[in-house]
């Protein structure tokens, strides 16, 4: 009677284990599953902050453009007051000329 006794802890402790192995089994499944999400969703974030990163490039060579552009034309506005200023001169010079010689 033993013996019977016996086999049936140990098939009855298999069953346990097998069932237990298969809810371990099947947690190990959805962990993959939410590490392969995971995965997926890391690899778009690093190609997002990519494309980013060649925005912000792009951005910062499109502003140093524009800084030169200014630079040259602040230049171009010193030379054209200079001009005006020259011009004022001499209408300047050429009223208080006529207005002398007309009184």
């Amino acid at each position: 009677m033993d013996i019977d006794k016996t086999m049936q802890f140990i098939l009855e402790t298999q069953a346990q284990l097998e069932a237990s192995a298969a809810m371990h089994d099947e947690r190990l499944a959805r962990l993959e599953g939410v590490a392969g999400e995971h995965d997926a969703r890391i690899a778009r974030i690093e190609a997002s902050i990519g494309s980013l990163t060649d925005l912000v490039g792009r951005l910062a060579q499109a502003e140093l453009r524009l800084v030169e552009r200014l630079d040259r034309l602040s230049e171009y506005q010193q030379h054209t007051n200079e001009r005006l200023n020259a011009l004022i001169e001499v209408v300047d010079k050429l009223v208080r000329r006529n207005g002398s010689s007309g009184n």
